[in-house]
């Protein structure tokens, strides 16, 4: 489970009751065939029923309805108010990171911090569990996608592909909504890292669909800068002495900030497909100058022949990795760095061969394993304990003299047992001759000192 932040709670608690106050909502329902309105009843009889209404924004006007005409009235209380505030929690959106999650979580504990026994408690604990579960998947590397969850190791090898196939949907959805210079943005990064992938094809494309509806707006837009900017001095000149400088200043104020934000784009962002503004016509024929000369070189380009697509390989790669044949990785970098791959997909690929290899890594030739060895020292020395033992036993029963009477011959041992013994006895009597003959000396040295 997730701790729960100590400030930001607190913070959206306040911004909860200010936007309870601010957005009550009441229904009256009629039975004449009128939709029902909405807005705040402020007066509420058995026979009159009058609505607070916002006629446009920031104007309300109050109306009397008479309740012979009314079917019901529904009067939502503050938790009614701010639960239908927190929006549409559940299902999650897809691609939310760990912090997406984490606002969505806030506002489920704030909402219980305010209403822990309300009607819509347990409706909101609910949410809050299915949303903890969502962010421990988001934090582990997992990605939702079309309302199903990618594994952290299906994410891993399908990096590439799912990266190329999300910044293609991301297009077509800038195209529907008529942001041309963003869908063109997304191709641009489809162009510089993406080449190689399956979503190529289709984003070229449409890069050409959205070009030609882009090139006649911008056309457009320059003739009129112009004119765009005489109106806006005749505008100034109409207005009092004390306030033209004031607005002359804020206009150029403006004019700069957004020179700065060309100078960004183009220096950091590293885009050609500039944000343009109605008075300034330079970043205008920057952008239509690069939208020419890449509608004429992809209307030239012809389809790859190549049924090599980098994502696939990338996938390769990964499954290569996984069996342990390093030969195969080497070679499906090779190709996928031919196919322009960019480094941070690689640099995965080759720390994941690195650590691979170290794991598989055989031992020199004169090493054994420590492992096999003492396994196979311990079995033959509890045999040879084995067989000590028995032996000692043998040798103790030999020695052993046997009371019973036995006409057998002496065996061999009996005999090599016999001539022992006499050798020893020789020995014995050796040693017994030589002390007496060390002492006899002894003596005959002391008797001739004292006859001196």
């Amino acid at each position: 489970m997730i701790s729960r932040p100590s400030l930001r709670p607190a913070i959206f608690l306040f911004s909860l009751g200010l936007s309870t106050l601010l957005s009550q909502a009441d229904r009256v329902h009629f039975n004449d065939g009128r939709p029902p309105k909405e807005g705040k009843v402020v007066f509420n009889t058995p026979s009159v029923v009058e609505l607070k209404w916002e006629k446009r924004p920031g104007i309300f006007q109050t109306d009397r309805f008479l309740k012979a005409n009314i079917e019901r009235v529904e009067i939502d209380t503050k938790e009614d108010i701010q639960f239908r505030n927190m929006g549409q929690m559940l299902p999650a959106p897809d691609r939310l990171t760990p912090e997406d999650y984490q606002r969505r979580i806030v506002k489920c504990k704030a909402f219980l911090d305010l209403f822990p026994n309300g009607s819509h408690a347990s409706k909101v604990e609910l949410i809050l569990r299915t949303l903890e579960e969502e962010y421990e998947k988001a934090v582990a590397g997992g990605l939702k996608l079309q309302n199903k969850w990618i594994s952290p190791e299906e994410r891993r090898r399908d990096a590439y592909g799912i990266d190329a196939g999300l910044e293609y949907a991301d297009m077509v959805a800038a195209k529907e909504s008529s942001d041309l210079k963003m869908a063109l943005r997304h191709f641009e990064k489809i162009q510089s890292d993406f080449a190689g992938s399956t979503h190529y094809a289709k984003a070229s494309a449409l890069a050409i669909e959205t070009m030609k509806s882009y090139q006649p707006i911008l056309q457009q837009r320059i003739a009129q800068v112009q004119f765009k900017r005489q109106d806006r001095e005749r505008a100034r000149a109409t207005l009092p002495a004390n306030v033209r400088a004031q607005n002359k200043a804020a206009q150029d104020k403006a004019d700069a900030s957004y020179l700065k934000l060309v100078a960004r784009e183009t220096n950091e962002i590293k885009t050609k497909w500039l944000t343009l503004n109605e008075y300034h016509s330079d970043p205008m024929r920057k952008v239509l100058n690069t939208l020419k000369n890449t509608l004429s070189n992809l209307e030239k380009q012809t389809p790859s022949e190549s049924s090599s697509f980098a994502d696939s390989l990338h996938q390769d790669a990964w499954d290569a990795i996984s069996r342990g044949d390093l030969e195969a990785v080497k070679e499906m970098l090779r190709e996928l760095k031919s196919l322009k791959v960019p480094e941070r997909y690689l640099t995965q690929i080759e720390e994941a061969s690195e650590i691979q290899e170290e794991t598989n890594q055989p031992l020199p030739a004169d090493e054994k394993p420590v492992e096999a060895e003492k396994p196979a020292e311990e079995a033959p020395s509890e045999e040879e304990d084995e067989k000590t033992e028995a032996k000692e036993a043998k040798e103790e029963s030999s020695k052993t003299p046997s009371t019973r009477p036995t006409n057998s011959v002496p065996s061999p041992s009996g005999s090599s047992a016999d001539e022992n013994s006499g050798t020893s006895k020789v020995q014995v009597i050796f040693v017994v001759v030589l002390l007496l003959v060390i002492v006899v000396a002894l003596g005959a040295a002391f008797i001739g000192r004292k006859k001196k």
